[in-house]
């Protein structure tokens, strides 16, 4: 009995595990953007978006700790719950809140197939129509900033969906 628990076990990490983690949604990260969207990637790196994980060390955003009953001298970098809203996809190798928390995990639609400059100029509609296939959000929704921009923050404030969209479109 103790072997077969042992090569289930063994099955579940060798077969089970790579599996979960090639069906898992995957991000880029801001740097793959950047190779391409330059002007936007700039743009975005000045906002606190970008600089979202600098405000969970300690003697960052002091007064914004102290008014949410949080201590200000606290690292709370590591801390599980902040990471979910000052990461992209819930990991720290993406820090901040990058391209792909607003436009979904662009593994897809990042493909040379779709995100290629000279398919763009042929045929903007086609390979817009593919990016979005492939899991590109055009325009995020509400909803998607109201995963972190709700009352569970201890920063919350109301949250104006028009108003603060206004405020991190991208330059054209």
């Amino acid at each position: 009995m103790k072997k077969l628990i042992l090569y289930l076990i063994l099955g579940l990490v060798l077969f089970g595990l790579p599996l979960i983690a090639y069906t898992s949604e995957e991000y880029n990260g801001a740097s793959k953007c950047k190779v391409c969207h330059i002007k936007t990637f700039k743009s975005w790196q000045e906002t606190k978006h970008a600089k979202a994980m600098e405000s969970l060390l300690p003697g960052a955003a002091t007064e914004a700790k102290k008014k949410a009953k949080l201590d200000p001298a606290k690292d709370y970098s590591n801390d599980p719950v902040c990471m979910q809203c000052h990461t992209t996809g819930n990991n720290p190798a993406f820090p901040g809140i990058q391209c792909e928390a607003c436009h979904g995990p662009g593994v897809k639609y990042s493909a040379m197939s779709i995100m290629n400059k000279s398919k763009w100029a042929e045929n903007p509609d086609g390979q817009r129509k593919l990016a979005i296939e492939a899991g590109l959000v055009i325009k995020p929704e509400e909803k998607n900033c109201k995963v972190c921009h709700n009352e569970k923050s201890p920063t919350f404030k109301p949250f104006d969906f028009k108003a603060r969209y206004e405020l991190i479109k991208h330059p054209k």
